[in-house]
């Protein structure tokens, strides 16, 4: 019983290891200035929304605290 919580817990970090190793960019086609089918261009987007001392948050995801203690008691 031991292995075979110990390999669901392998698994699953495994699986999140991936998860991150795989998210990244997406090949998208080249941007038109003045089109809508077309992603946005670099130049129209801006990365510095923040006022300065304003720490930005992460998003909203897997809660990984919860995800560790359930790991954590399946090791158990």
């Amino acid at each position: 019983m031991k292995t075979i919580k110990t390999l669901l817990a392998s698994i699953i970090l495994a699986l999140l290891i991936t998860g991150t190793a795989l998210a990244g960019e997406t090949q998208t086609p080249p941007c038109a200035p003045g089109e809508t089918q077309t992603p946005p261009c670099a130049s129209a987007l801006s990365s510095d929304d923040t006022a300065p001392g304003e720490i930005q948050t992460p998003p909203a995801g897997v809660d990984l605290l919860s995800l560790a203690a359930l790991t954590l008691d399946m090791l158990r």
